[in-house]
């Protein structure tokens, strides 16, 4: 019995040391990311920026001139930026406040998943008026968003 005891020991150790998911040292994400996926992740990275600080000029920079926007699964909402224009600059004039957060993101490729988290003041900047979290996808190609589909 106590050779059966050491033995299922020996047998635990070496399965413990033999799993990844059971090491210490793992790498941080950023050193497993390609360059298209860091390029891509930098690009959503300045639209959070640009619509929290309701720039409309640096966000529309950020989009294709073709940008087709999505409700998911298939609805198409919009394209081009001129009607982008239309949506988010009337929202930018009239809001007090935005507030866009990366909860968390998934990137693969050119094609970034974030779930985020979103705050709008309506009347006072130091009053939000309406939060909601929703899941977005950005298919970026040559720095620029093309394609956008919400998740609801």
């Amino acid at each position: 019995m106590k050779y059966i005891i050491i033995l299922f020991f020996v047998l635990f150790t070496f399965l413990c040391s033999a799993n990844p998911a059971l090491e210490n040292d793992t790498r941080p994400l950023q050193s497993v990311m390609t360059e298209q996926e860091r390029g891509a992740s930098q690009v959503v990275d300045k639209l959070i920026l640009a619509y929290n600080d309701r720039n409309i000029e640096a966000f529309l920079d950020l989009y294709a001139e073709d940008v087709a926007f999505y409700m998911y699964p298939q609805t198409l909402m919009f394209t081009g930026k001129k009607k982008l224009i239309e949506r988010y600059g009337l929202m930018f004039k009239k809001t007090k406040c935005l507030k866009s957060t990366s909860l968390k993101r998934i990137i693969h490729g050119n094609i970034v998943i974030d779930h985020e988290s979103s705050q709008v003041c309506f009347n006072d900047a130091g009053k939000v008026d309406k939060y909601s979290e929703f899941v977005t996808s950005y298919q970026i190609d040559d720095g620029k968003i093309r394609k956008v589909v919400f998740f609801k």
